[in-house]
């Protein structure tokens, strides 16, 4: 209906799909700078999704993995490993659900900030600008109490 009776408003995003761990997750594509070829070699300045996320329990096997250099707004670099980039996908606002209630403070403290349903499978959004925050909130606040100041 494109009616002047329709009021919603739908927001277009592309997304950037991908899985880790047989989990489908998506990132808004203007959060990506590049997207690099993962080179095998364990680097300082790489955070391998898994880790970033807490996945807990077992090892997670990457089969294909690559990198996702995420913007971030200053001189340090936020380098990403993920697992199997999957497609583009153009949404909009109305295809977002938010999380329920009990568990949205969890999944915003991890970076995920909706779920959407696409070709039968449920895919996780992530915010890794939000998630970085939130990591560097951490390790502030850890540090300052390590020091002794908390």
């Amino acid at each position: 209906m494109n009616g002047a009776g329709d009021t919603r408003a739908a927001i277009g995003l592309n997304l950037l799909l991908f899985s880790v761990g047989g989990v489908a997750f998506g990132v808004d594509a203007e959060q990506v700078e590049a997207t690099l070829s993962w080179e095998g070699a364990e680097r300082d300045d790489v955070t391998w999704f898994h880790r970033e996320l807490g996945y807990s329990g077992g090892a997670v096997a990457y089969r294909a993995p690559s990198v996702l250099v995420i913007r971030t707004g200053d001189s340090r670099d936020y380098r990403v490993v993920i697992d199997m980039m999957e497609d583009v996908a153009g949404i909009t606002s109305d295809d977002i659900h938010p999380f329920p209630p009990l568990v949205e403070p969890f999944a915003l403290r991890k970076g995920l900030w909706g779920i959407m349903a696409r070709g039968g499978r449920i895919i996780l959004l992530v915010d890794f600008q939000r998630l970085l925050r939130e990591r560097r909130d951490a390790d502030a606040h850890g540090e300052v109490a390590k020091d002794g100041i908390a």
